[in-house]
């Protein structure tokens, strides 16, 4: 047996081409999304996207992002924000198990991206509160949680010197001895 191509393949490019995402491969990361599992089933993550061809609302986005983001991220095709529901419906209790479910949410839409050949860089450089006001959350119950850019990586700007050391960087991993005891 081997490990999944699509967990293998995937990373996190600061390169994007031009090639557009389609509607179909939008809906599929969300589906993969709705498929991960979750406390109670809740699954407390929303979603908020927008492709490039919106020009306002793309930009808009690109303004929330922190640090050197901005610069590499505006060639990506689509943002999607995912949004984080803090209590659980049931009693709007806190649900100390979302940032966990919507992680599994997340990584289920960077891998099946990486199935259909496209790549999400996932950031945290975002301004969270900025972030808010623009979607209008409650944020005593929502939580931006990361900002990904989407897009099909640019194979011919991915093989300059900085974006190769930093694929070598994404895709080298720490053994398994570093992090895996078993218990006797």
């Amino acid at each position: 047996m081997e490990i999944n191509k699509a967990i293998k393949e995937r990373w996190s490019p600061k390169a994007f081409s031009e090639k557009q995402v389609s509607e179909n491969m939008i809906n599929l990361l969300f589906e993969a999304a709705r498929r991960a599992p979750s406390a109670r089933n809740e699954q407390p993550w929303q979603y908020y996207f927008v492709h490039r061809k919106n020009n306002k609302v793309f930009g808009d986005i690109l303004k929330l992002l922190t640090g050197i983001n901005p610069e590499w991220a505006k060639e990506s095709q689509v943002f999607i924000i995912s949004v984080m529901k803090k209590n659980y419906d049931y009693k709007n209790r806190p649900n100390g198990k979302a940032l966990h479910d919507i992680g599994a949410a997340n990584v289920s839409i960077a891998i099946q991206a990486a199935e259909m050949g496209l790549q999400v860089h996932q950031m945290g450089g975002f301004d969270k509160e900025k972030t808010s006001e623009y979607l209008k959350l409650g944020s005593e119950n929502f939580e931006p949680v990361t900002v990904f850019a989407v897009g099909f990586p640019d194979n011919v700007r991915e093989h300059t010197e900085d974006l190769i050391q930093r694929k070598k960087q994404s895709q080298s991993r720490k053994e398994l001895i570093e992090f895996v005891f078993e218990l006797k």
